[in-house]
């Protein structure tokens, strides 16, 4: 059997499992396979035109739902590879509607048959092999078969009921008048699993649709459905069955009805209304990992409610700015600073987003690939780049390195950063956790370079690299781990190293050239101390006790609360003082001595790990938060003195001064000293990134502070020693005030044979 390639988010399946076949006999056998079943096979038309005909597949509405012939014979999974029912629930031909079937719950290894999918895409290992060393696969018998480790005020049988809604949700149960399980028996249970169909619709794997990308249709998958309550995620008793919305039949996706593949003109925006092009694949992992009620006793489930604390964040908030102005319809998005809606501005996005073409362009194919034509504007503009992070299905060509290539997938709505963005369900990278993605390449990086000696903006090569390194092209240590997947898209978009190379080496030139944009949120390589522009003749550090700490151990900490802490992200009380930090209070760290809230945190000055250094010269000791504030702007000021105002709020954030702070006005008169100094305030100022219309500018700054003080400290004091020695003179000589001290010496860009800096820097 031809194995399916699916063109979604979970292209990585290798386990499309058959859920069990409802009607007469279906039932007769539960749990493992009975030895005596025959594994001869009489034909799928045995099951289908006589028992299941009118049989409706349970894992749909059972009144209204459609039957399970109609879903088998509708999917690709008959229709292209020519899956039978026997294939996946073993020969029938002792059956026929009252004695055994092999397989009527069919485990991983029915779909990891060879003819089908041995192994997962991308990967050499049997699937089996990946699979089963994943917490989903339960190898370790951990629930065991009768959930034992968890206590119950409820019958046996109904205990395992419960249980079974998220363990072993294919697990059918039959119940007498008394309550007694009758059906599977207690004695021999199987045990539990997330199996193939606890996730993909087996009856019904994949459909395909027609884009205008593409000659031949595509694929996207379809998977089970759970009843669930619409806000939480929760399973409920009774309610909606929903399918984690996966593919958007009712947005911009589509062409004209009955257009054929590769003849579609660009989808229609009439199509997209208010926010029906939104993608929910949360909602298939919500069911189970949210907080909610067990079915009988009615107790609170015993997990960790993620979903809630998820929705809750900023990765899962589509009104946050990095989701809302690449969605459909911006306007169907509040932005949460100023309480309006967001414009349609240059990153409205047009799907279908087809991740293995690279650009837009002169022929249709290209242009059509999530490019928008901004109003009075004939330029297309192509969020292809952005994708990388500002949509969370997107991300997943760019971590397995294959955006651009026929590996790559497509995308058809508007989602965050989701669950799978970070996880993946079907195998766990080597020394990773709870099935953490690691990025094949962390960094692919690909950038002209240009001249301005003869003609503005003459291409003159380019500037490529990738690889497990940040941006400036340095090794990413082992020790980043798990919180590898966070460093992917927080470390921004340019280094000191890209700068150097673009604008500052000796074959550019700088007059007219444009700021290079570091980008926002960049703290993950600020925790690690690179991407900032270093200075030759100094050495560099960084905060080695919060590196050791990583992401997950000051950020996720479960807290008791779906606001602070676990997958909200959020390491201070944000509305309260009521919430003890423990993450950064713990033993090893702080032992108490940080303040409760992110307020008490901007005047914090830990001792025992600081000493009281006056870094910013003013005669007092501040916290760190208000130190680099004050250097912040020292190093604004001095620029201001050359010419040039900086503002958070309005790109391109370098204006000239004294005029209007709009792209018109921005400023390109650069000279080495101030393009440096600007992009270090760059990278201090944006890793705790501006929501207008309230500014950074003159605030403490906790979260350069918290990721990386002395790391920050030193490259605001390089840049301005620097500026201050090379550009208008009469400014403050501050080369009195303390820099903290570096642990190795600054990157080195542009090494000549004798060790030397190209001789422009």
């Amino acid at each position: 059997m031809r194995r399916n390639i699916f063109l979604s988010f979970m292209a990585a399946s290798a386990f499309l499992l058959a859920v069990l076949l409802g009607g007469c006999g279906s039932a007769k056998k539960e749990g493992a396979a009975d030895p005596l079943a025959s594994t001869t096979k009489v034909g799928s038309a045995s099951c289908t035109n006589v028992c299941h005909a009118a049989t409706r597949d349970l894992t749909e509405d059972p009144a209204t739902g459609p039957t399970i012939v109609a879903k088998w014979l509708g999917t690709t999974h008959t229709s292209v590879a020519g899956v039978q029912c026997e294939d996946c629930h073993g020969g029938g031909s002792l059956h026929r509607g009252i004695g055994p079937i092999p397989f009527p719950t069919p485990p991983a290894a029915q779909c990891a048959q060879a003819s089908c999918h041995p192994v997962i895409s991308g990967s050499t290992t049997p699937a089996l092999a990946d699979f089963n060393i994943t917490r989903h696969a339960n190898t370790n018998q951990i629930p065991d078969s009768s959930f034992s480790q968890i206590p119950t005020p409820v019958p046996a049988g109904k205990h395992v009921e419960e249980c079974s809604r998220c363990h072993n949700v294919n697990q059918r149960f039959e119940f007498d008048f008394a309550g007694n399980m009758v059906k599977p028996d207690l004695n021999n249970l199987a045990t539990p699993g997330v199996a193939c169909a606890s996730c993909h619709d087996g009856h019904q794997p994949q459909q395909r649709a027609n884009i205008a990308q593409r000659a031949a249709s595509v694929g996207y998958p379809v998977f089970r459905k759970f009843m669930v309550d619409l806000t939480t995620g929760q399973q409920v008793n009774q309610g909606v069955r929903l399918a984690a919305t996966i593919f958007q039949p009712d947005g911009a996706a589509f062409p004209a009805a009955g257009t054929a593949a590769g003849t579609a003109t660009t989808p229609d925006f009439n199509k997209v209304i208010g926010r029906n092009n939104e993608l929910n694949p949360d909602m298939l992992c919500a069911p189970c990992h949210t907080k909610g009620t067990y079915k009988n006793s009615g107790l609170a489930t015993h997990q960790d409610d993620i979903h809630t604390q998820w929705a809750g964040s900023g990765h899962g908030d589509r009104n946050a700015a990095a989701f809302a102005e690449f969605a459909a319809n911006p306007p169907a998005y509040i932005n949460e600073a100023t309480g309006q809606a967001f414009a349609i501005g240059d990153h409205r996005t047009t799907y279908p987003i087809d991740m293995a073409l690279t650009t837009t362009g002169a022929t249709a194919t290209t242009t059509r690939n999530a490019s928008y034509i901004p109003a009075g504007s004939t330029r297309f503009v192509n969020n292809y780049q952005c994708f990388k992070c500002h949509n969370g299905l997107t991300s997943l060509a760019y971590q397995d390195d294959v955006q651009g290539t026929p590996a790559a997938l497509v995308v058809f709505g508007d989602v965050t950063v989701t669950c799978i963005t970070c996880h993946d369900p079907h195998k766990d990278a080597p020394g990773n956790r709870k099935n953490t993605r690691k990025p094949v390449a962390m960094t692919h990086y690909s950038s002209p370079i240009r001249t301005t000696n003869l003609t503005t903006n003459v291409t003159v090569g380019s500037l490529k690299f990738t690889g497990n390194v940040f941006l400036d092209n340095t090794p990413v240590p082992a020790a980043t781990g798990n919180e590898t997947i966070c460093v992917f898209c927080h470390q921004g978009r340019e280094s000191g190293f890209t700068l150097f190379k673009l604008r500052l080496a000796a074959d550019n030139t700088l007059a007219g050239a444009a700021f290079l944009n570091e980008h926002y949120l960049g703290t993950g390589s600020m925790l690690w101390g690179r991407n900032a522009y270093e200075y030759s003749t100094k050495q560099y550090g960084e905060v080695a006790a919060h590196q050791q700490a990583n992401c997950d151990n000051c950020h996720m900490v479960q807290s008791g609360r779906n606001d602070l802490g676990g997958h909200s992200w959020r390491v201070f009380a944000e509305a309260d003082g009521a919430v003890n930090n423990a993450s950064c209070n713990v033993a090893a760290c702080h032992s108490g001595r940080v303040p409760a809230t992110k307020a008490g945190l901007d005047s914090f000055r830990d001792t025992v790990f600081d000493p009281t250094n006056d870094y910013d010269g003013d005669g007092l000791i501040e916290g760190i938060p208000g130190e680099i504030r004050d250097l912040s702007l020292q190093l604004i000021l001095l620029l201001q003195a050359n010419g040039i105002e900086y503002d958070d709020n309005n790109y391109p954030y370098f204006f000239q001064a004294g005029l209007a702070h709009i792209s018109a006005n921005g400023f390109v008169a650069w000279t080495l000293p101030t393009l440096k100094a600007a992009f270090n305030l760059q990278y201090v100022i944006k890793g705790l990134p501006s929501a207008a219309p309230v500014s950074q500018i003159g605030q403490p700054n906790p979260s350069a502070a918290t990721h990386n003080y002395r790391y920050n400290i030193q490259i605001l004091r390089d840049a301005y020693d620097d500026l201050q020695a090379n550009g208008v003179a009469g400014q403050p000589n501050r080369s009195a005030q303390p820099r903290p001290a570096g642990t190795r010496p600054a990157a080195n860009y542009d090494p000549q044979p004798g060790g030397g800096y190209n001789p422009r820097q």
